[in-house]
């Protein structure tokens, strides 16, 4: 496996939330109690959620909060939140990839902002991971971006296709591990739908074994190395769990105890 160059201005370890995930009037997350304990937020482009009035709320409150402002494109399909498996072509993934980080990127430089980041959502993230032709195809849209005029990083599972492509096509690749969703003991991400209900306390107790041991627990709940967890890393969380702000607290809990503690 070909390590991806790295982002360097993505600190040692991160939270990033999905947010603007609501649509119109109906709003789903907590974004605005989120804002101000996340590093990274992962805007809804206006497919599988959000649409044009939330997406630039999300952009000025991100501004506002200093948080950097990442692409979050998905399948569309709204009806499902894109988590239902659908079968897209290369030229289609192209195509839903540059119509979603183009929009975000036009409200983004209309509020003088800048984009940090790039993180599909659900099932397109997991199609992504699962084949080589996609990611290409994905990542072909992705390099249209350009921070200082270099590719934005992308956020993605070590060592998989996401970070293969990314090392293939010269795009920054940020490790990113997920606390409140699981994975099965071969070490395979799993979706909302497949994994155990979470808890703030096993939120927490993953992130700090995270920070101190560079591990977590599988979805029958062994420990379970993750790669990526030795470089600079970050970690997801939902804002659609009905739980989301006290998951995003008590995350935030576990690292500013382990900074605390001397961690870096």
């Amino acid at each position: 496996m070909i390590t991806a160059p790295t982002a360097p201005s993505f600190p040692r370890v991160s939270l990033n939330c999905d947010m603007g995930e609501g649509y119109y009037r109906w709003r789903l997350g907590p974004d605005e109690q989120l804002f101000p304990l996340i590093e990274y937020a992962n805007i809804a482009c206006g497919l599988h959620a959000g649409d044009h009035a939330t997406m630039l709320r999300m952009v000025r409150l991100a501004k506002q909060h200093n948080v950097g402002i990442g692409a979050h494109p998905g399948l569309d399909d709204i009806k499902g939140f894109g988590r239902r498996k659908l079968d897209v072509t290369a030229e289609e993934v192209y195509s839903l990839a540059l119509y979603q980080l183009g929009a975000l990127k036009a409200m983004v430089d209309a509020e003088g902002a800048v984009m940090s980041h790039v993180k599909p959502h659900g099932m397109l993230y997991f199609i992504l991971r699962d084949s080589e032709e996609l990611c290409r195809a994905f990542m072909k849209a992705h390099k249209s971006l350009t921070g200082n005029g270099e590719p934005l990083p992308y956020l993605g599972i070590a060592g998989s296709n996401h970070e293969k492509v990314c090392a293939e096509m010269g795009v920054p690749f940020v490790p990113e591990v997920f606390v409140d969703i699981d994975y099965d003991p071969k070490g395979n991400l799993l979706g909302v739908p497949q994994s155990n209900p979470c808890t703030t306390e096993g939120i927490k107790a993953k992130v700090t074994s995270l920070l101190t041991t560079l591990s977590t627990t599988d979805k029958e709940g062994n420990k379970l190395k993750l790669p990526g967890t030795e470089r600079h890393y970050t970690i997801c969380l939902h804002s659609d769990m009905p739980t989301a702000l006290q998951n995003v607290t008590a995350a935030r809990a576990a690292i500013d105890e382990w900074k605390r503690a001397g961690g870096k």
